[in-house]
């Protein structure tokens, strides 16, 4: 009978263990990398982001991974790795904690987080990335000898919460993050910006043999970024076409700022070479166009340093494009099926948050508006504060386009 016994529980205990193994192994379809550089002022933000991760995270299944890098300005936490799970009382499974603090902006350290991140979750079938921190799109800033890249994730150095552009912080630029991704060997399904001015030609451009699809806004975003409650279940829908479509509705629908939304575009980077073919084709007339008197004068910008017209750098690519070209309409039409079929999907609003912006400069219609900027060189830069017309050219759109064949 005790014989019998523990062949019976042995039995149990070989199936319970199984089980675990089984439960263990479920296959993960995606695993979604957010890297959090909060090392700056928006560390008070950082922690209602990871909350509201929390809760979307309970939204999707174990067969969906969804890890976190935290650099937050903190002289007591060092920049982490964890993991945010279904388990109601620890969601938050930290995986690795760095042993000192470091520039996250750095393009060394940058490769060193995804490659830890990527190696929490190996088996996944594809990968998606969120980044999420501050960005000026393409832009570059030249400080004496020390180039200090305007782009994406400033780390400020020293732990504090401000925001600081020089010594001792540190950017990353679109090209050093291109150049780090094909080291790391890993296609994106997609990669989300939740920062501000990152749906640019330039950007879209540079990243796109990187990822699948490019979903940012193109002017500036409020401090709070992406509603994480409701977006992450996002990440994971299997249907390329809803995937960007609902990340992009979720994302503008939680703003109401001075009665508008977010502005927010999805990009199939795949067509990004097609887009710089056709946008090359009619380049001359562009060019021509910018000679005029007052080219800007109605187009929707998204971004300025300063309230002087010689800093309104980032423009509607689709409404600069559709004003050089209105005595061409043939021309247009012919760019702008090209234009759509890389600009997939966008929201649009009539306002949003700007610190700059005069929304009195433009009118805002989707006639007019596409959702993604481009970078015009215009004359005015000439005065601007920041070398705009010669930083263009360290951007392969420029040379894909072919501006300087027109004297740009």
């Amino acid at each position: 009978m005790k014989h019998l016994l523990f062949i019976i529980i042995s039995i149990l205990l070989l199936t319970a263990c199984e089980k675990d193994e089984i439960e263990q192994e479920i296959p993960i379809k995606r695993a979604v990398l957010i890297f959090m550089s909060a090392e700056n002022n928006l560390s008070p933000y950082a922690q209602n982001d990871i909350n509201e991760m929390i809760t979307g995270r309970k939204q999707v299944g174990n067969d969906c991974d969804l890890l976190i890098y935290v650099d937050r300005a903190s002289t007591k936490e060092k920049p982490f790795i964890a993991r945010i799970n279904n388990d109601s009382q620890y969601p938050v499974d930290t995986l690795y904690i760095y042993p000192e603090d470091f520039y996250s902006s750095n393009p060394a350290n940058f490769l060193d987080v995804m490659k830890r991140m990527v190696g929490f979750s190996p088996k996944a079938k594809e990968y998606g990335l969120v980044l999420w921190g501050h960005a000026n799109g393409w832009i570059l800033e030249n400080d004496g000898n020390t180039v200090i890249r305007r782009a994406y994730g400033v780390d400020n150095g020293d732990n504090s919460s401000t925001l600081q552009v020089r010594e001792p912080a540190r950017w990353l630029n679109i090209p050093d993050m291109a150049k780090t991704f094909q080291q790391l060997g890993i296609h994106w399904r997609f990669i989300f910006f939740d920062c501000c001015n990152m749906q640019n030609a330039e950007v879209a451009y540079e990243l796109r043999n990187t990822t699948d699809y490019l979903i940012a806004s193109p002017a500036e975003i409020t401090g709070e970024g992406a509603p994480y409650d409701t977006m992450v279940k996002d990440f994971f829908i299997d249907d390329d076409e809803k995937m960007v479509m609902q990340m992009c509705i979720d994302y503008n629908a939680q703003f109401d700022y001075v009665g508008g939304h977010l502005p927010i575009s999805a990009v199939d980077v795949s067509k990004m070479q097609a887009l710089a073919d056709a946008t090359k084709k009619i380049l001359p007339n562009i060019a021509s166009y910018l000679k005029t008197n007052n080219p800007t004068q109605g187009i929707i910008y998204y971004y300025t340093f300063s309230h002087s017209d010689n800093e309104k750098i980032m423009y509607d690519m689709k409404d600069m494009i559709r004003t050089a070209l209105s005595e061409e309409p043939e021309k247009y039409k012919e760019w702008e099926t090209v234009f759509y079929q890389a600009v997939i999907y966008a929201e649009t609003s009539s306002k949003w948050h700007a610190l700059t912006i005069d929304f009195n400069d433009f009118e805002v219609t989707a006639e007019k508006f596409g959702g993604i900027s481009m970078f015009f060189p215009l004359d005015k830069y000439e005065k601007a504060s920041h070398p705009y017309k010669n930083d263009i050219k360290q951007m392969q759109w420029y040379q894909a386009v072919g501006w300087a064949s027109v004297g740009r």
